[in-house]
């Protein structure tokens, strides 16, 4: 049964529960508590946007903004193209499971292979007095867990654009728009318009020529050969991104060591990468305006470089993973890999997109997850039981979080 505190919980957000089917709320956070969660992903925001700089997402403004919030050092991490994965590895290695970005365990995958692809993970630990290991890390490749996605809504939006592109440079309807455009009525049409009243042109013209030669005048002719270069960029992202392969792992942070005696040790340093992941990251200074600048100048190098090796972007962190009302990381991706996710106008259409890009409903949304990841870690893992009403409490306030980031931009 659900304590007094949580039908209290309830009572307080029930416009927002009322829009949940509410035995499945309760079942999952008992099937949450049953699985010994012990973590929740946060959402990640992008950095902020930098008017001087016309960066959509800004690798100099995430930096200040945590310089600007007194942190002294950051560690900037690859982002990988896969699909979120907490890992509870354990000193047996068969008992391994992994829970997805909404908590979930997961299932729908080869569970053998994907106990196999951390064996040199497993090995990087020496296990005498271990027993779990509460691992950030992404699933690779992006179809392990998102090949429908891809073929459904990403392929299918290319099929789209790519079938609009062919209609029309073969059809040759911009070449008749454009010949009549040069005709002499046409011509006619709009000197006559640009001299005269509204009034006075329905009474020279006939309603229907308005009709057609106003819709003529309102028409907006893509760039064919920028369409078909957009065109190309989203196919070439999605073909990287999308490939197929054995399932493999890419971690990126520790959470939390439980050991055979039932004690515990949150790390809450997000250079454990380097414990767990052979790839590079930087660990830079940030105590100091001079400090700041010299550290964003490697962190542009290190983006360029990533860029031209067709990566989506990078991650920008404190090296304290865990600090009170600051979010766990900003993400900076290209813009190249942003056409992937904002479609093929996004270069065409570039100041609307940048003047609309305001982050701080999901920033406010990510600071929230993290401090309730802090006090979900802080319980401990053998403690994790459908009894347990203080982590099942948050659990349920992580949910309402969801609700909340679902009305947000998706591209964020």
């Amino acid at each position: 049964m659900l304590d007094v505190q949580f039908f209290l919980t309830f009572a307080m957000l029930i416009p927002i529960v009322q829009m949940i089917d509410l035995k499945r709320l309760k079942n999952r956070i008992d099937w949450f508590c049953a699985n010994r969660i012990n973590a929740f992903s946060p959402t990640i925001s992008p950095a902020p946007k930098s008017e001087q700089r016309n960066e959509i997402e800004s690798i100099y403004e995430g930096v200040r903004y945590f310089f600007g919030r007194g942190v002294t050092e950051i560690v900037v991490q690859r982002k990988y193209m896969g699909s979120y994965c907490d890992i509870y590895l354990q000193k047996n290695l068969a008992e391994t499971y992994f829970v997805s970005r909404n908590g979930y365990m997961v299932s729908h995958v080869d569970l053998d292979q994907a106990r196999q692809a951390c064996n040199a993970l497993h090995s990087r630990f020496d296990w005498t007095n271990l027993q779990t290991v509460i691992i950030q890390s992404e699933m690779m490749p992006w179809s392990a867990l998102g090949q429908s996605l891809i073929d459904n809504e990403f392929g299918g939006y290319l099929n789209a654009h790519q079938n609009h592109y062919n209609h029309l440079s073969q059809s040759g309807l911009y070449e008749k728009i454009a010949a009549v455009k040069q005709s002499q009525p046409y011509r006619e049409y709009m000197d006559y318009r640009g001299e005269h009243t509204g009034k006075e042109l329905k009474e020279h013209f006939p309603a229907h020529i308005i009709r057609q030669y106003e819709s003529l005048t309102a028409f907006r002719a893509l760039d064919l050969p920028d369409y078909r270069k957009y065109i190309e960029i989203y196919a070439t992202q999605l073909d990287h991104f999308g490939q197929t392969g054995d399932i493999y792992f890419k971690p990126f942070n520790i959470h939390k060591k439980v050991f055979a005696d039932g004690s515990e040790q949150i790390v809450n340093d997000n250079l454990s990468y380097r414990e767990i992941n052979g790839d590079e990251c930087l660990c830079l200074p940030t105590g100091n305006e001079e400090e700041m600048n010299r550290s964003v100048k490697r962190v542009y190098e290190w983006f360029a470089q990533l860029e031209a090796e067709n990566e989506e972007g990078i991650v920008i962190k404190p090296r304290q993973a865990f600090i009170k009302n600051l979010p766990p990381a900003f993400k900076v991706r290209n813009n190249k890999y942003l056409v992937m996710i904002y479609g093929v106008d996004f270069q065409t259409n570039y100041d609307y997109n940048f003047q609309r890009r305001k982050i701080s409903r999901k920033l406010e949304c990510s600071i929230n997850d993290w401090m309730l990841n802090w006090d979900m870690l802080n319980v401990k893992y053998t403690d994790i039981d459908k009894e347990n009403f203080y982590l099942k409490n948050l659990v349920f306030d992580r949910i309402m979080g969801e609700q909340v980031e679902s009305a947000l931009d998706i591209r964020l």
